[in-house]
């Protein structure tokens, strides 16, 4: 019965690597087609890949009993990035960063102040990423997905922050290239995952010292 559960675990996570994947392979190519990148179009992409990233952590928490996580964890970690996203969605970026007006510096002041707590708190979620990463890999050694997912979460959030200081066109390709490179390792490594030898040769569950 390991074995069945390993498999289960694996192929849960294959689907979770592949969404992922076309997600952030989605996200890269339209911002590399856009002519013009502005820092809004920079912080929305990476809340369109929180937002699809949350709704997949609300999913995981169906099966954390398999890695021996708090459930009420993962369902923590899928809010924080739901949220998030509506919150770079909801914010006014494009008034913030286009032509001055009167009461703009305090507008600034505002919406850099909730982009920078949304961005904190998607670091935590990459934090509690780590834990579940550790777990998996503790199952199934050598699976990679879950950790690119990972990082590529961790790097959109620190690009988003780098709105308020670089300029957007050099972030855009940063994002752009991020994503497509990320969205390609993701989809390679669920691959790997879905017919790789490692996934059916190692017990579900850690042996107890």
């Amino acid at each position: 019965m390991p074995t069945m559960l390993k498999r289960e675990l694996a192929g849960k996570l294959t689907q979770i690597g592949v969404v992922r994947g076309i997600t952030a392979l989605a996200v890269g190519g339209y911002v590399l087609s856009q002519s013009a990148i502005s820092p809004a179009v920079v912080a929305r992409a990476s809340g369109a890949y929180w937002l699809v990233d949350g709704v997949l952590g609300l999913w995981a928490s169906a099966f954390a009993a398999r890695l021996t996580l708090n459930r009420m964890l993962l369902l923590l970690r899928g809010a924080i990035a739901i949220v998030a996203a509506l919150t770079l969605f909801g914010l006014p970026l494009g008034l913030v960063f286009g032509p001055w007006q009167p009461g703009q510096v305090m507008l600034l002041v505002f919406v850099a102040a909730v982009m920078m707590t949304v961005i904190g708190a998607q670091m935590l979620a990459a934090a509690i990423d780590v834990m579940m990463c550790r777990e998996v890999r503790r199952r199934i050694p050598g699976e990679w997905s879950c950790a690119i997912g990972t990082v590529l979460s961790a790097a959109l959030a620190v690009i988003a922050a780098a709105t308020l200081l670089a300029p957007a066109p050099l972030l855009g390709r940063a994002l752009g290239v991020g994503a497509m490179i990320g969205g390609l390792g993701l989809l390679a490594m669920s691959a790997r995952l879905r017919g790789g030898p490692e996934s059916s040769a190692l017990p579900a569950y850690p042996n107890k010292p």
